[in-house]
């Protein structure tokens, strides 16, 4: 091959340019891997002739193969165009539309091929990710599974449907079928990742840890393992192991992005020294930035040293890095500073109008102010708002309903601890979207709290100043969902959701010491609005206290502090929590 490529090449330069020529010169040549020469002549022989189908086909190809897929897609156009019959043609078109993001397009491209050859494996598992890709989860099950019928050697196919299963809430089922990949000699990096992933959905928590600590083990920079390992130990009664897998990965090949990682997870985690030590190295190893200056502050900040934490995160803000104004109104706020704290506060939001954390802060400073537009902000009376929830046709009442969702929810609590990052205490969250379970009660409670949701926001005023009802809409579109099942003694700590607008508590299933009036001001397992997170040592009573009730939904803005007070009872308290914003 190398010698009928140089003696193409000597033609070449010796003035041929005849369009067969160039193509050999080009075939010759990208078999050898010189892909820049292999592009370059076949460009140079569309130039003699742009009516050929093959050479354009050629020419696509090649673009894939360099990573170029969105030049390719003209070229394979224009392909097609020529040769409407061409399988080849219509499959790398495909392809090079499912590398573009054009899902749509790339489904309507492997058809064609499919439609001429339905013994094509490659064009069903192609299909199938495209399919995949545009959300069409069923169809893209279907066409992997045939892919995998025609050629079960097509790992790839395997990998993609084991993706395809999980986002079917059949993680079991994916599970077999990818390890049954990897028996055969699927060995991908992603492969193994996904495998841990299955494998902690199925509850085998304590057996996923050990797989995704493998994983980081081979491979420290993978850090989407190493972020899902840190979060996953404390949830398996092993939080001090939490940080280790970073320990060993920085020490054996940093890197910034690893670093960003793991002072993230510190932080997440509230580990005052790890944060304040990788914060410090990467300073030094990586440069000065703003990023990781003010997770330093942070570090001081979380260990109790305020002033420390202002002397680096306020000069942040004023030189203009807006992500360090809400941590100054923060630690202004605790420090007991309101002026200087409404003024970081006030800023954030100037900065970013849906910073709910520089919100929070608000209602915490001008309450303390006395200032009256803390009730313009915090409306407690009217933007709380009890909604109960309507069951679905099947349910003859709504404790029934509640009955079956408790039951499927229940099932799905597999950890034995609270996630350290989250807001619970001696209970356990689901993992994952919950609303994007397909099981029929969960599907069903979604659909019943989207249509409460807005019956609840449908009579809320506009009013274009507000931070909340500025943003109405009349529907929503839910962020994130999840269960909490909390134990005798357990609570939520005050917090916000950052991420959110509007978020909720669904309560499910109450022990019979939550629920009925008392003449306490906040009986044990009621919610209560308005305590600010512990840390600020601010010693506020609540605003509003709400006794729970089993199919209610409580809505409230996400920048509104809220907690749960603690309970005593051999029963479980289980609830449904989301995010959402205006869709």
């Amino acid at each position: 091959m190398r010698k009928a490529a140089e003696t193409l090449a000597t033609a070449i330069r010796a003035g041929a340019r005849h369009p067969d020529v160039l193509f050999n010169y080009s075939t010759a040549c990208d078999q050898l891997g010189l892909s820049t020469e292999a592009v370059g002549a076949v460009q140079l022989a569309i130039q003699q002739d742009d009516e050929r189908a093959d050479l354009w086909a050629h020419f696509g190809r090649l673009l894939i193969d360099a990573g170029r897929a969105a030049e390719a897609v003209p070229a394979l156009e224009r392909a097609v165009a020529l040769a409407p019959t061409s399988e080849s043609s219509w499959y790398n078109l495909g392809i090079a539309l499912l590398s573009t993001g054009q899902a749509a397009s790339a489904v309507e491209a492997l058809s064609k091929v499919i439609d001429r050859n339905a013994g094509n494996a490659a064009a069903w598992a192609a299909l199938g990710a495209a399919q995949q890709q545009a959300g069409d989860l069923e169809a893209s099950d279907a066409s992997l599974q045939r892919a995998l019928e025609i050629d079960q050697e097509i790992l790839s196919a395997a990998h993609n449907r084991a993706v395809t299963l999980r986002l079917l809430d059949r993680s079991a089922e994916a599970l077999d079928l990818l390890e049954g990949a990897i028996s055969r000699g699927l060995n991908a990096p992603e492969s193994r990742l996904l495998r841990s992933h299955l494998i902690a959905d199925v509850g085998r928590l304590q057996e996923a840890a050990e797989s995704y600590r493998a994983i980081v083990t081979e491979n420290p920079s993978s850090i989407e393992a190493h972020e899902l390992l840190a979060r996953l130990l404390p949830q398996i009664g092993q939080a001090d192991q939490a940080l280790q897998a970073y320990e060993d990965a920085l020490r054996r090949q940093p890197s910034i992005e690893l670093y960003r990682s793991a002072v993230q997870a510190a932080w997440d985690l509230k580990q005052p020294a790890p944060l304040e030590r990788w914060s410090k190295i990467a300073l030094q190893q990586f440069g000065d930035s703003p990023e990781m200056r003010m997770m330093l502050g942070m570090a001081y900040g979380l260990a109790g040293d305020t002033a420390e934490a202002l002397s680096i995160i306020e000069p942040l803000g004023a030189a203009g890095y807006a992500p360090a104004l809400s941590p100054s109104a923060y630690y202004r706020l605790k420090s007991g500073d309101l002026q200087a704290a409404e003024r970081h506060a006030l800023a954030a939001t100037e900065a970013n109008a849906v910073d709910q954390a520089a919100w929070s802060y608000l209602t915490i400073i001008w309450r303390l102010l006395e200032d009256e537009r803390e009730r313009w902000l915090a409306d407690y009376e009217r933007l709380v708002m009890r909604v109960p929830l309507e069951p679905p046709t099947e349910f003859s009442s709504r404790e029934d309903f509640m009955s079956a969702v408790a039951e499927e929810l229940t099932a799905l609590h597999h950890s034995q601890d609270h996630p350290a990052d989250q807001s619970l205490r001696q209970g356990t969250q689901t993992r994952g979207n919950l609303f994007d379970k397909r099981s029929p009660r969960v599907r069903q409670l979604a659909t019943s709290i989207r249509q409460a949701v807005e019956a609840g926001i449908a009579g809320l005023p506009r009013d274009p100043t507000h931070p909340f009802l500025s943003r109405t809409t009349g529907s929503t579109r839910f962020l994130g969902s999840w269960s909490v099942r909390l134990r005798s003694g357990g609570f939520h700590v005050s917090h916000i959701h950052q991420q959110g607008w509007l978020s909720s508590a669904m309560h499910i299933a109450l022990p019979p010491e939550v629920g009925t009036p008392s003449e306490v001001a906040a009986p044990p397992g009621s919610l209560a609005f308005g305590i600010p997170e512990a840390g600020l040592g601010l010693d506020l009573p609540p605003r509003r206290v709400e006794i729970p009730r089993p199919g209610e939904l409580v809505l409230f803005p996400s920048y509104f502090w809220h907690g749960t007070i603690p309970f005593k009872s051999r029963d479980y308290r289980l609830t449904v929590a989301f995010d959402a914003v205006p869709a």
